[in-house]
């Protein structure tokens, strides 16, 4: 069985490519917001996801709809949790999963700007270990190759050993599927990133580690080399991940509910997760944290996105306009996958990423044409057809009213 994390970047691909994306240009709107209080896009959109939500097949979803300076809609539509009849809000605290992955690209970029490391660097020359495809032992593993899923490196095999739950996960509670996955789960140790990623690269190090592609030649989503690259800016910053990317992103843009570990208060706040047969998911983190472990909102992830879209303008506030400019350019021209500094490309007309995971979904992607962006999350697994379906016909439904938008700020 391919990990639940893979599965879905398969599915995300597939879905996305039939978005339809307009191609016009925004003019800049300082008043947008209030325009789009009480307007036909707003109604219109507002209708066709409330319809879509008194489905109930999501437990609940929340939305937001913006420029790079500018909210056209956010909301939140049924439950974060149905047993206790919490209704979900822009403010809703959840793990986002592998949207996560962007705020490596983003610290990366900054550590290469204060020359503390370079993109085709080799990662032998700065971690305490080799980490070395035994099959092309004579060919190095780079920075860029890490932040391009290009580096060879595999979750299989050792991914499973990331996930700490708060509580036992019984077997009967998830499809039969999952069986091999939740005993594996039952048995792990919680230890430190930097302890999980020596063990992984040295004593539990197997054939599986590896694909059989040379680095450099393919494109093969890896978690750990994520994690591996987040780790490797670590060493080079002198600084814990959670609180370079605390300096660096979350302060700075004011992103107050998010955060890398869920406090007593913001567990008050969180969805409650879901499985693929609505059971309940006890809570759990990822021992990689930065490949999958953030917790935000929607309403503080839009700041976070409109501050990637406002830094190629050159009004970002993290980053140098080049840097944002080298995030989102392909990377791998070569190469049937576009991708950028960790950000997806392989979509005709936008830039994000998405997430899947234990009792999450997440979308966040822009149109850089048309300067509109997208968010979407939910608090279930979408594992099934039926859920799959559901989850992206929102997302692709977010796009059908993008021409209101359009049309209002031409006149």
């Amino acid at each position: 069985m391919t990990h639940h994390k893979s599965i879905v970047i398969v599915s995300l691909i597939a879905m996305m490519s039939q978005w339809s994306c307009t191609g016009n240009n925004l003019k800049q709107n300082t008043h947008i917001t209030q325009l789009y209080t009480h307007s036909k896009y707003v109604d219109s959109l507002n209708y066709a996801l409330d319809k879509i939500a008194k489905k109930e097949i999501l437990p609940g979803f929340a939305t937001a709809v913006f420029s790079a300076d500018s909210i056209y809609f956010m909301k939140g539509y049924g439950y974060s949790d149905l047993d206790h009849k919490k209704l979900y809000t822009k403010n809703t605290i959840q793990s986002i999963a592998s949207i996560s992955k962007t705020l490596i690209g983003v610290t990366l970029m900054n550590a290469v700007e204060n020359n503390l490391i370079q993109l085709d660097e080799e990662i032998n020359n700065i971690l305490p270990y080799q980490v070395t495809n035994p099959r092309h032992a004579n060919v190095p593993i780079t920075i860029r190759q890490l932040a391009t899923h290009t580096s060879s490196i595999s979750d299989d095999g050792n991914y499973d050993k990331a996930y700490i739950f708060s509580e036992q996960l019984e077997l009967n509670q998830f499809p039969e599927a999952w069986a091999e996955h939740i005993k594996n789960y039952n048995s792990n140790k919680d230890m430190s990133m930097a302890e999980f990623l020596t063990k992984t690269f040295t004593e539990w190090q197997t054939e599986e580690n590896f694909k059989f592609e040379k680095p450099g030649s393919n494109y093969d989503y890896s978690n750990i080399g994520a994690a591996l690259l987040a780790h490797c800016i670590e060493i080079r910053t002198g600084k814990d991940y959670r609180k370079l990317t605390e300096d660096l992103i979350l302060k700075p843009l004011n992103m107050n509910n998010s955060g890398w570990q869920i406090s007593a208060s913001d567990q008050k706040n969180q969805i409650a997760y879901y499985n693929e047969l609505y059971n309940l998911i006890p809570n759990y983190e990822v021992i990689t944290y930065p490949d999958g472990g953030l917790y935000t909102t929607v309403s503080d992830l839009t700041k976070y996105m409109q501050d990637i879209m406002q830094g190629q303008k050159g009004q970002g506030k993290i980053l140098e306009k080049d840097s944002y400019t080298t995030m989102v350019e392909n990377q791998t021209p070569d190469l049937d996958n576009a991708v950028g500094i960790i950000w997806d490309l392989d979509i005709d007309c936008c830039i994000g990423h998405g997430g899947n995971d234990f009792g999450t979904a997440t979308l966040a992607y822009y149109d850089p044409k048309s300067e509109i962006g997208k968010i979407l999350f939910t608090n279930i697994t979408t594992e099934t057809e039926a859920l799959s379906d559901e989850f992206y016909g929102i997302f692709n439904t977010m796009f059908k009213y993008d021409s209101m938008i359009l049309t209002d700020l031409a006149q």
